[in-house]
């Protein structure tokens, strides 16, 4: 059984990953530009990606669900026309939405 203490680390490096490895640039542009949004989804997918090698629960699998799924989580987020939530509830359901990646990650 996984740790409760490794889901809190990879609850910590999704902060790190998703907040201070996305610089002012790529919060501004993931909206206006996919690529960017795509590294954005890479740059996060590979550092979750790195943790679950440390800990012998990486698979390829994952990894596309992790890039593929944080993609489409921020596209869809990024492409809402009714901004008046972006820093309450669907920041909240995006956060939420991540949070279950990683919880995948863990079966």
């Amino acid at each position: 059984m996984v740790s409760f203490g490794l889901l809190l680390l990879l609850i910590w490096v999704h902060l790190f990953a998703d907040f201070h490895v996305q610089d002012d640039f790529q919060a501004t542009m993931k909206a206006k530009n996919n690529f960017i949004l795509f590294v954005h989804s890479a740059l996060w997918a590979g550092i979750i990606s790195f943790v679950l090698i440390c800990f012998g629960l990486f698979s390829y699998p994952k990894l596309f669900m992790l890039l593929v799924g944080h993609f489409i989580i921020d596209y869809l987020k990024c492409h809402k026309e009714d901004k008046t939530n972006a820093l309450t509830t669907d920041l909240y359901k995006d956060q939420f939405l991540h949070l279950c990646q990683l919880l995948l990650c863990l079966l």
